[in-house]
């Protein structure tokens, strides 16, 4: 009886814990923070029809067709250094932004996107430079908060820009707020490129500083149809017409008008170069075509222009129905994404954009991180009571948790490598996650073989470190993490046999430390208060870090060996000593004299 009494009390303790860690969980989240907005007295969401079709659009950016979801996920973590926006507006609802809803206000509803709090500024001395009041209480601004010292960001943008030119060649960098000051000046120019990119389909709606614009061109543009007026101009060339708005406006009022109308063509597509949207009809060629391209072919050809004109109409008809309906909007997003996604098939393109934007939305790195964290929590709780029967079933709760945050690593790094079609491990990125995963595997596979709790907490804090570290490293990057390979890893048989096998080796290299952590923490806290040492526990920690350095010698000398060989195959030379391969040594030698050491009797 006193047994089962036991046996129910461990379990209403343990729910207990589990219920204080989701509700501070829940707390924190509650606590997260709102940005006050009172340039927005309200806010209307985009419905969620019009989102889900809106992030499967297609665009080609550093020579890789993504979806819509995927370059705006990235643009808005650059400019906020972070993937969505929460802000407060003036009538006090609070709002959270997905990146796609960010980029449809940037995109199609400008006056709005100007005032989000978008760009961070970590030091007000920052935005002092620019002639701009810093407010101490925030750190965020949006483009109409930075608007009255515009001109002065950009001179200095570009003056701090020619300094670190001048010092890259030594090592050194800038003043940091001159740093700060030079990424808000990209930033800003960044976001204003955005701003016109769909600006020719707008008419006379100018969506950046309309004061960077001349009178007369933004008249004109309130008066005529932009792709109505290209297919009536005479065929020419960039140069050309730069050529003719230099010599002036003419005399009559016809050569006024249409040196005007080539200053607004010129205009906008320079505004329209750099979103990709549309594939190319060469099937040879692998660049995707801007609006700004197209724009540009069809004046100096009439043989493309009409289909060019026909191309940029369904940029127009998008905004047009952007004003409408949500149905309609959504209808008109879904034929196009249609359209672009029939002519990358034709391709053989873009065979995994809906899987690529369903892997995002799935967001399976935090939920592992939370498991992580979770696992560790009942694992640190397993310590209040160590080698009890309630202790015994913390442990075994932390290790289910760390193997389900496991479970949705392991499935994001599987969708990266069918959406890729590459082995697992091609970055930096993609290596942190493979390590944190191999190490957590490690550490439950110890725990299952020993029962000592050893490697449970080598699960809990390898997971919950390597994906802190991995979202760190994302946000502090932010491009895109799913690039084109360099030239030299442009090879999946290297990529799964070299870099799959060396990264096992380290990630065995990561769990040898932290056993060797556990061991000094259990010898320094026995002795701090006076216990005797367990030297059978001790035992089994030597025992158990001898075993996980033979398996980190075993993989590192064989993807070491197997670099050589690429190396050999892709330069024509075995070794160079370069910090890669001096790295990988270092690693085997440090393992070979652990083993040598202890096989000797020294250690």
């Amino acid at each position: 009886m006193e047994q089962k009494t036991n046996h129910k009390r461990d379990w209403l303790i343990i729910g207990a814990i589990i219920l204080a860690v989701i509700a501070g969980g829940g707390l924190a989240r509650k606590a997260m923070k709102y940005t006050p907005n009172e340039d927005l007295a309200s806010y209307e969401p985009w419905d969620k029809e019009v989102v889900e079709s809106f992030e499967k659009i297609l665009l080609q950016q550093g020579g890789r067709i993504k979806p819509m979801h995927t370059y705006a996920r990235y643009t808005l973590t650059s400019f906020s250094g972070g993937k969505s926006l929460r802000f407060q507006t003036a009538d006090g609802e609070k709002h959270l932004l997905s990146e796609a809803e960010w980029m449809l206000d940037t995109l199609f509803r400008s006056d709005i996107a100007k005032k989000h709090k978008l760009f961070i500024v970590d030091n007000s001395a920052a935005v002092a430079q620019i002639n701009v009041s810093p407010d101490s209480r925030r750190d965020r601004y949006s483009y109409n908060d930075l608007l009255p010292g515009r001109s002065r960001l950009a001179e200095l943008a570009a003056k701090y820009a020619e300094e670190q030119q001048k010092l890259d060649a030594t090592n050194e960098k800038i003043d940091s707020v001159d740093q700060m000051v030079l990424n808000l000046g990209r930033s800003v120019s960044q976001f204003e490129y955005l701003l016109g990119q769909i600006g020719f389909a707008k008419g006379g709606d100018f969506a950046i500083n309309e004061s960077m614009v001349p009178q007369d061109m933004i008249e004109l543009a309130a008066k005529v149809d932009i792709l109505e007026m290209l297919g009536k101009m005479p065929e020419m060339s960039t140069d050309q017409m730069v050529q003719m708005m230099r010599t002036g406006s003419g005399e009559t009022e016809e050569e006024k008008m249409f040196a005007g109308a080539l200053r607004l063509l010129f205009f906008n597509m320079r505004s329209a170069t750099g979103l990709n949207f549309f594939p190319p009809v060469d099937p040879e060629s692998e660049v995707w075509k801007s609006s700004g391209d197209l724009i540009g072919e069809a004046l100096a050809d009439k043989n493309v222009r009409e289909q060019n004109v026909e191309k940029l109409q369904r940029i127009a008809g998008l905004v047009t129905a952007s004003k409408g309906p949500a149905d309609q909007f959504t209808g008109e997003l879904n034929r196009f994404a249609d359209y672009q996604m029939d002519r990358a098939a034709e391709r053989g393109e873009a065979k995994h954009a809906v899987r690529e934007v369903d892997y995002y939305n799935t967001n399976p790195y935090l939920f592992a991180l939370v498991y992580f964290i979770l696992g560790g929590v009942l694992v640190a709780f397993s310590w209040l009571s160590p080698g009890s029967s309630l202790g015994r079933k913390v442990v075994l709760l932390g290790c289910i948790a760390c193997a389900l945050g496991l479970g949705y690593l392991i499935w994001g790094i599987t969708q990266r490598s069918i959406i890729r079609e590459r082995p697992p491990i091609t970055n930096l990125y993609d290596t942190v996650l493979f390590i944190t995963a191999t190490a957590v595997l490690l550490g439950l596979f110890m725990e299952w073989a020993t029962k000592l709790g050893i490697g449970a907490i080598v699960a809990a804090f390898s997971g919950a470190g390597g994906m802190f570290l991995g979202r760190k490293h994302e946000m502090a990057e932010a491009s895109d993490t799913m690039g084109q390979l360099v030239a030299v890893l442009d090879t999946n048989f290297w990529l799964a046999t070299h870099v799959t096998i060396i990264n096992v080796g380290y990630a065995a290299g990561l769990v040898a430390g932290l056993i060797g952590v556990c061991y000094i923490l259990n010898r320094f806290f026995t002795r701090l208060v006076g216990r005797e040492e367990d030297k059978t526990a001790l035992r089994s920690l030597t025992r158990m870090n001898y075993g996980v350095v033979c398996f980190c010698l075993f993989f590192s000398l064989v993807g070491t060996v197997l670099g050589g060989i690429w190396a050999n195959y892709s330069w024509g030379r075995f070794w160079g000593w370069d910090p890669k391969e001096n790295g990988a040594l270092m690693i085997c030698l440090w393992t070979l004299v652990i083993l040598h050491g202890r096989m000797a009797g020294w250690i």
